[in-house]
């Protein structure tokens, strides 16, 4: 089953990630499936709100990005990396089918990350890592934001994919998780992902083409950058 068919039939994982320590998680894995995330330091108590809701847009008025024109990819020696934001104004601007399918997975994953966070609204990406050689490491963890001049670790991070938990790609397979980061990231300027030393700055570049799109489809961000 491929991995939007594992979403759509609602079997996400329930992987968790605490500053500096890993809990991974994916699904249909035996042992795991009952796990319960603990909670991050800092947590708040008590009910947190849910994030807003993308609006639905006039198809007619619909974007027409792909997902790739809204993502970050870099390499790191034989792995790649693609970095997908999951904000609501960002995802707009995508074409329907793909709007559609990030929505559901911003949806899904939006409240069990607020909880264990305990932020509201944390900053959700989409995080796919692939290769094409057989047996390629990954360290999830290291995966960082640098917003403001401030290097940000993820603040839990949920298995989408099964085979996420090992650590290890299989060749031309792909494994795929929501990061959560803090709410402090800001995706209107400049944003530089990082990964083990290696770069990429070109978000900035991305934000014109996303403003753009907002414009073309008569959409503007008001109150709300989630």
């Amino acid at each position: 089953m491929s991995w939007i068919g594992w979403l759509e039939s609602g079997m996400v994982g329930c992987g968790g990630v605490r500053r500096g320590v890993v809990m991974l998680v994916g699904l249909g894995v035996a042992g795991w499936a009952g796990c319960a995330p603990a909670a991050a330091p800092g947590m708040v108590g008590g009910p947190v709100a849910e994030p807003r809701r993308v609006e639905r847009v006039d198809p007619a008025r619909s974007g027409l990005l792909t997902q790739e024109q809204i993502s970050v990819r870099l390499s790191a020696g034989s792995l790649r990396i693609e970095v997908t934001p999951l904000a609501a104004w960002v995802l707009e601007t995508a074409a329907p089918d793909t709007r559609d399918r990030l929505v559901r997975i911003a949806e899904a994953h939006a409240p069990e990350m607020a909880r264990r966070t305990g932020i509201s609204q944390p900053v959700l990406f989409l995080v796919s890592l692939s290769s094409r050689q057989q047996g390629t490491v990954f360290q999830p963890d290291d995966l960082h934001m640098v917003s403001r001049g401030l290097r940000e670790r993820p603040l839990a991070i949920r298995a989408i994919t099964p085979g996420w938990g090992s650590g290890r790609l299989s060749q031309q397979a792909s494994e795929i998780a929501v990061y959560a980061y803090g709410d402090g990231l800001d995706l209107t300027r400049e944003l530089t992902v990082a990964y083990q030393g290696v770069e990429d700055s070109s978000w900035s570049r991305k934000v014109v083409a996303i403003e753009a799109e907002r414009g073309r489809i008569g959409r503007s961000r008001s109150v709300d950058q989630s």
